[in-house]
């Protein structure tokens, strides 16, 4: 599925190709992709696109209408853009219809992504509850000490815990917390403060590293041109047989997702 960093790399694509343009409207082929608010009063579109923002793993679309574009990705969803063809292909579940030339298509192998296309003042009834934003000055020691305070689980599963943190999954929980120095087995109310700090800044610079490489290619994930991210490349632990420094990396499941870490450097 794809994380923080590959969905604000979409988003920061679609800003700077979208934003302005008219969507002239959408067309949708499989019938659990797109929702409609019951209180659209009339067809959304044509819409100006005035602003895009992240929430977590959702992009948000607004437009001059006062409507909003909720999309999530699912496991296996991108969007790519492209000139107008007359061609839908196999996985394609909508596409959106741009200044009459262009098309964002919407492909989706697993089908759990979305569409929802609602009222400005309705899209808070969509959004699951979230907690901060990892890159925002909202996360800081003060408000992890206070969300770890009597969390007992592990500290792994609580970085994919969407109401604590928003936006993280299982590929960088592994890397933030192997180059953080943190097993993954940590109790999350027993973290020291220095070791939360020490998160806090690991999380932001491996999620900054992450976007300025247009995220992680490893399986369906494409950036709006159609290609692949980079920091694949660049992974120290996640799917690794050794670390950096040439220790065994350890196997293990937690919450039903595959930890990476090394016993060694993550004591």
């Amino acid at each position: 599925m794809p994380e923080l960093p590959e969905v604000q790399t979409i988003l920061n694509g679609l800003e700077k190709e979208l934003k302005g343009k008219i969507i002239e409207g959408l067309d949708s082929y499989h019938n659990r992709t797109l929702l409609r608010d019951k209180e659209l009063s009339a067809s959304p579109f044509p819409a100006i696109i005035i602003d895009l923002e992240r929430r977590g793993k959702f992009i948000l679309i607004h437009l001059e209408n006062e409507n909003t574009i909720i999309i999530h990705l699912g496991m296996t969803g991108k969007l790519v853009l492209n000139r107008a063809s007359t061609e839908i292909s196999k996985y394609e579940r909508a596409c959106f219809i741009i200044n009459k030339k262009d098309k964002l298509h919407f492909i989706d192998i697993r089908t759990f992504g979305k569409i929802i296309i609602c009222p400005n003042k309705n899209v808070s009834q969509y959004l699951p509850e979230l907690g901060v934003e990892p890159l925002s000055k909202d996360f800081n020691l003060s408000y992890l000490r206070k969300a770890l305070k009597t969390r007992k689980a592990p500290i792994k599963n609580i970085l994919m815990d969407q109401k604590i943190i928003a936006g993280l999954g299982n590929i960088y929980a592994n890397e933030i917390l192997y180059r953080a120095k943190i097993n993954p087995e940590t109790p999350a109310s027993s973290l020291s403060s220095q070791q939360l700090s020490r998160l806090i800044n690991t999380t932001k610079t491996v999620l900054n590293e992450a976007i300025e490489k247009n995220g992680t290619s490893i399986s369906d994930y494409r950036r709006i041109d159609d290609k692949k991210g980079e920091f694949q490349n660049f992974l120290q632990i996640y799917q690794k047989t050794f670390c950096p420094k040439g220790h065994p990396v350890q196997k293990i499941k937690q919450g039903g997702r595959s930890t990476y870490f090394c016993p060694v450097c993550q004591k």
